[in-house]
């Protein structure tokens, strides 16, 4: 489970900027998650409670924002909503793709006293 490992950079990297901005208290986390990024989201929030517990940050909130995944089909140039699901072209049943978005994970925004 690589939310685990995750979840304990994005706190390390939170407690840096909190550091460096001199932050008192951060009430809340929002994370972009990309549907193609490989990221399980409630794993993300089941780690997230163990990450944080006994530290400063233990009633910090994680808010996940989802981004759904776009993706192009290699063999008929179609577009899709794509997830790891469903990895194939609907228009001709292709496999060979690319993802156009969703791919992310990203510290979108901190909120902090």
């Amino acid at each position: 489970m690589h939310e685990l490992g995750i979840c304990d950079a994005i706190l390390k990297t939170v407690d840096g900027i909190a550091k460096e901005e001199q932050l008192e208290v951060v009430n809340k986390i929002t994370l972009e998650v990309g549907m193609l990024s490989g990221v399980v989201p409630h794993f993300l929030t089941d780690c997230w409670q163990a990450v944080i517990d006994g530290t400063p940050y233990q009633h910090t909130a994680l808010e996940l924002e989802l981004i759904n995944g776009l993706a192009r089909c290699e063999d008929c140039g179609h577009e899709f909503s794509a997830d790891l699901e469903k990895m194939y072209c609907p228009k001709c049943a292709g496999r060979r793709l690319t993802p156009l978005t969703g791919t992310d994970l990203t510290i979108k925004e901190i909120e902090a006293e």
